[in-house]
């Protein structure tokens, strides 16, 4: 966009008299090539009008979530602010996606929250107070400085966004379109949680995992039962695999070394699997990346000293897990090797973590991120709150801490 909103503004109102290009020239006082320049810009900006902007307020949380489509890549606050109508005088844009699509355009997501009101204790309260505060204990703290800042403490991370169901027809309205800003959302808001106060050595994201609500040209799960969903196969396969690619981008730039597991649900067992391999021929010569993508139920990793063993939940009792791993080939050694050991499941769509009784294993249920469809509301299973976690492993400690997204 032009920086010289005044030469805009005089143009826009010359253009009435339908002169020459050089009759503007001279008007303005610049070339010829800055009149077709601002005509240009004139022309995006009449385009951009007649665009429509999808917006979702929340007013009980005080957010606003905004897509829409422009002709240019926003880059700043203003720009973003201006394109998708969004105050700043109330509104505070914390996190935006844009991304160039195949027609030439731009489609830009936006997460914008509602300004604190005046009276409220503000970080410059806090520095003020700081200033004149003493500590009245026998002891000091110490901390290490690097750069005159805080050392962050390295750790690994496990980001889990279980059960995601890209196509399924909810009660809440998803669309694949919305399903893609949620899920980007998510990502950013986690990894911004995590590396305000750690650095993150290996990363390791699971896949699948219910990813997608279907499995074939029917419409139907891996076993046949048939779905109502918002695309069709190929639309839902497409859209995932853009949507994998874009969050592995960003996340191996984060991260020192990156680990990505395949686990398959019971939704989509191929489709996951046929992802899978498509995401690790299309990031082949990214050597930080680890790939386990081999069609087995269970899978495992180990960050630290802690074990972690991978399955979706289903058909099985998850109390019987911990013995599963520590028995099996390929998980036994690194199973009893390890000080801490957890398994991860999905599946049910809630929240649920436990200590199984005389194994010291934790088992960790991941919630879900999608909404209700027809078969969750005939049996009940509602009112889940939508969500996705993030954990933090210790070299020595084990987890040290867990952060959630929620819709």
């Amino acid at each position: 966009m032009s920086q010289n909103q005044d030469l805009l503004n005089q143009l826009s109102q010359l253009l009435s008299w339908k002169k020459s290009k050089s009759f503007y020239a001279a008007k303005l006082n610049i070339s010829e090539s800055e009149v077709e320049e601002l005509l240009k810009e004139l022309k995006g900006d009449k385009e951009e009008e007649n665009v429509e902007v999808t917006q979702k307020v929340n007013v009980e949380k005080g957010t606003l979530e905004s897509t829409r489509e422009s002709v240019f890549d926003p880059k700043t606050v203003e720009q973003l602010a201006k394109l998708h109508k969004i105050d700043l005088s109330k509104y505070k844009i914390s996190n935006y996606w844009s991304k160039l699509k195949s027609n030439g355009k731009f489609t830009s997501s936006v997460f914008a929250t509602l300004k604190k009101a005046s009276n409220d204790y503000t970080p410059e309260d806090f520095a003020k107070f700081l200033k004149t505060w003493e500590p009245n204990i026998g002891y000091d703290f110490y901390y290490h400085e690097v750069g005159g800042e805080l050392e962050k403490e390295e750790v690994d991370v496990e980001l889990n966004i279980a059960d995601f169901h890209l196509a399924k027809k909810t009660f809440q309205g998803d669309t694949l379109e919305t399903k893609e800003f949620d899920y980007y959302r998510t990502v950013n808001s986690l990894i911004s949680k995590i590396t305000a106060s750690y650095k993150i050595k290996k990363l390791v994201f699971p896949i699948s995992n219910d990813f997608f609500h279907t499995d074939n040209v029917h419409n139907q799960t891996t076993a046949g039962t048939p779905q109502d969903v918002t695309a069709w196969y190929d639309e839902e396969y497409e859209k995932g695999f853009d949507i994998l690619a874009n969050a592995i981008n960003f996340l191996v730039s984060q991260c020192e070394e990156m680990e990505v597991i395949l686990v398959q649900g019971n939704h989509d067992k191929a489709k996951g699997f046929y992802v899978a391999h498509a995401l690790e021929v299309f990031f082949k010569g990214y050597k930080k990346i680890k790939w386990q993508r081999q069609a087995a139920r269970v899978k495992h990793t180990v960050v630290g000293n802690t074990f972690i063993g991978y399955h979706h939940g289903n058909a099985c009792k998850l109390d019987g897990l911990p013995i599963l791993f520590a028995t099996s080939p390929e998980s036994a050694k690194d199973f009893g090797n390890a000080t801490y050991r957890e398994v991860h499941t999905g599946d049910k769509h809630h929240y649920m973590a436990k200590e199984v009784t005389g194994s010291g294993v934790r088992i960790q249920q991941v919630p879900s991120l999608s909404g209700h469809d027809r078969y969750h509301v005939d049996n009940g299973f509602i009112n889940q709150i939508r969500a996705a976690l993030a954990f933090v492993y210790h070299p020595t400690q084990g987890k040290i801490a867990e952060f959630e997204s929620r819709i």
